[in-house]
């Protein structure tokens, strides 16, 4: 099967292994230019990544009764195009490989001809929450995501650490409210974009983003944020008054 970017064809082979839904961009999910936003476009990769979740047996319900879950530790996007207000979307996702306690998954949005305008690239680690600590997938659940499901972009996406800038520019702390909190009672991933976002340039749109979730933020800590800017990359730093790291991101045209 090709999935086609326009310009660049992607290889994807056994489509059952995918899981996907369909949705209409909302008027609530857009920003000033009617383009679906960052911060809504992320929310839905974790929705389908979540969704996912529920219908192989493993969702919220499970980790409430086990103390078992994914945690994202980071994420990258590259968008070609951002869909537009009223469009069909279909948001796919799958996993590409299991490693220990650790878990990769990719993703797309598509247009209604099949056209991707949106990659996706994750990873995740299992966690015991109870214990605190990282535990081994097992193959039940392996094969429940699809495993070995064979599918991956031919898409170069960055593997590497994201360096903390040296010079970054420090910003007025804040505290966390209850509205940042998710069903694990920390700050979700896609709250820590969307606090991220409001320090790059009013005019800027991201084609590119990179982010690690480092420690995990609760409520009522304070944040210290800070940015740096080099050849057109900001990198936004989200952290501790310890300097314990929250959340680092790249984002760039």
């Amino acid at each position: 099967m090709l999935l086609r970017t326009g310009a660049e064809c992607i290889t994807v082979s056994r489509e059952e292994e995918m899981y996907s839904f369909d949705s209409r961009v909302r008027f609530s999910e857009v920003n000033e230019a009617g383009e679906l936003s960052l911060v809504a476009m992320i929310n839905y990769l974790q929705d389908c990544a979540g969704f996912h979740g529920e219908d192989a047996g493993y969702g919220v319900k499970w980790t409430k009764e086990t103390g078992m879950t994914w945690v994202l530790t980071s994420i990258q996007v590259h968008v070609i195009r951002y869909p537009r207000y009223g469009e069909r979307i279909r948001i796919e996702t799958w996993a590409i490989d299991f490693k220990k306690c650790f878990g990769y998954r990719q993703y797309a949005i598509r247009d209604e001809e099949g056209r991707i305008l949106v990659m996706g690239n994750a990873n995740w680690v299992y966690m015991d929450l109870k214990a605190g600590r990282p535990v081994s997938v097992s193959e039940e659940q392996q094969d429940a995501y699809g495993k070995d499901a064979g599918l991956a972009f031919e898409y170069d996406f960055n593997s590497k650490k994201i360096r903390r800038p040296k010079d970054g520019e420090r910003r007025k702390s804040f505290f966390i409210t209850e509205d940042k909190l998710d069903t694990n009672h920390h700050v979700n991933n896609v709250q820590y974009v969307r606090m991220a976002e409001k320090y790059l340039p009013a005019d800027f749109v991201t084609g590119n983003m990179r982010a690690e979730f480092r420690a995990q933020a609760r409520l009522d800590d304070e944040i210290i944020p800070s940015v740096a800017e080099k050849d057109g990359v900001f990198t936004v730093v989200l952290e501790s008054p310890e300097k314990d790291l929250y959340f680092i991101g790249e984002f760039s045209r």
